[in-house]
């Protein structure tokens, strides 16, 4: 899952063999810079509800991969359940990501 806004791109990965899922949010920019995220994922499902909601700065260098944060979070076959990144670039606002969250095999 990508999107591109700004000349960022962004996109979750999922750290192998992990239960629950361990997902990683990556930014990628054209320069070098800051970025401020506002990250929440929403699950809703037969077993009731649960939210994430995580904050933060991190330095990006010009085309590398920058993580963002880490967080698990485990998703039933059923389950509702959505993430959004809110991406500030250098304090200006760069973009509002939503992707479905990753299922667990």
């Amino acid at each position: 899952m990508m999107a591109m806004d700004t000349g960022l791109q962004v996109w979750l990965d999922t750290v192998p063999g992990t239960r629950p899922s361990v997902i990683v949010p990556y930014v990628r920019s054209p320069e070098n810079g800051t970025v401020r995220y506002q990250l929440s994922a929403v699950r809703q499902g037969r077993s009731g509800s649960s939210s994430i909601k995580q904050s933060g700065t991190v330095p990006m260098q010009a085309d590398r991969p920058t993580a963002l944060t880490r967080f698990s979070l485990s998703v039933g076959s059923q389950d509702q359940c959505r993430i959004e990144l809110i991406l500030f670039a250098n304090g200006h606002p760069a973009g509002t990501y939503t992707f479905a969250c990753p299922r667990n095999p």
